[in-house]
């Protein structure tokens, strides 16, 4: 017995009369009452006592109606669940990231995302960026932020937000009460940096920032972590240039100071796969992209 066939026998239940029960599902009575005909024949009971004056249901009957209301029910809570799962506003969407996406407007960004689609879920999975790269196209990611462009084959690249660079620089340095900084002055500073691997991007605009001021800059160490990276600037063993939110999160004795000559700035991007079915990333790419500069970036 279909969705069709018990839809024609809660009606008839319903109504107890053959006219008008064919009337409500707009079909002649012969059809309707070999439907019946057929339900009862599949479940080997009789469902109507009929006569030439009235319709009622059998004990088995009166039976299968209350079931066949709860299946219907249910089948309707079915169907408007996955119209939402449809529509991306249920399931889940796997989200993966480099951890220094987390020192941006990006963790609120997403927090806002979460809110406006409340009934669904968000898992997250922090992994370097090959990893993610790896995982997206096994399709156990549907999206990855990165700040760093990978040009990754079969994987779209959105651009987030840009964000400038800022000098960092302990608390007592000679400059570190300037309300903002040119490049060319820290040209005898020692640089603490990420390593090339962790922030190919990162690094290389630093390089390319330092190049325009006229120097090679003095790097006295490579670090993969921003948190050794600040301590390292903290104690006075260099300072460096990083991009401006990644002061967020931190209560560290350094002082963060905008570049007056910086031209390069650094992406947040949003990876996925191009054939991604997940309409849930439908709606967080128009999220994004709806999310315009001075929200972002605040």
């Amino acid at each position: 017995m279909d969705l069709r066939h018990l839809n024609y026998f809660l009606v008839l239940a319903e109504e107890l009369h053959f006219g008008r029960a064919a009337e409500r599902l707009h079909i002649s009575q012969p059809p309707l009452t070999r439907m019946i005909q057929q339900i009862e024949n599949d479940l080997g009971v009789t469902l109507f006592e009929r006569t030439k004056r009235s319709v009622k249901l059998t004990p088995a009957g009166a039976e299968l109606w209350q079931d066949a209301k709860q299946m219907l029910l249910q089948m309707q809570t079915v169907k408007k669940r996955l119209a939402t799962h449809g529509q991306g506003q249920t399931g889940t969407l796997k989200v993966g990231y480099v951890g220094a996406v987390m020192h941006s407007a990006l963790p609120s960004i997403l927090a806002g995302f979460a809110k406006n689609y409340p009934n669904l879920k968000l898992h997250f999975e922090e992994q370097p960026n090959l990893n993610l790269v790896h995982e997206l196209n096994n399709a156990t990611l549907d999206v990855a932020f990165v700040r760093t462009w990978l040009h990754a084959e079969n994987l779209q690249e959105d651009l987030i937000l840009n964000e400038p660079f800022v000098a960092i620089l302990p608390e007592n340095h000679a400059l570190a009460g300037k309300e903002k900084i040119k490049v060319k002055n820290l040209k005898q500073e020692k640089f603490i940096t990420f390593t090339r691997e962790c922030g190919p991007t990162i690094f290389d605009s630093f390089v390319v920032l330092c190049a325009q001021a006229g120097f090679t800059p003095h790097i006295l160490h490579h670090a993969s972590q921003l948190n050794s990276v600040l301590r390292l600037v903290e104690s006075g063993f260099g300072i460096s240039l990083l991009p401006q939110h990644v002061q967020n999160g931190y209560n560290l004795k350094v002082n963060f100071i905008p570049l007056e000559d910086a031209s390069e700035n650094i992406p947040l991007l949003m990876l996925s796969r191009k054939e991604n079915p997940n309409p849930a990333l439908l709606n967080l790419r128009s999220y994004l992209k709806s999310s315009n500069g001075e929200k972002i970036m605040n």
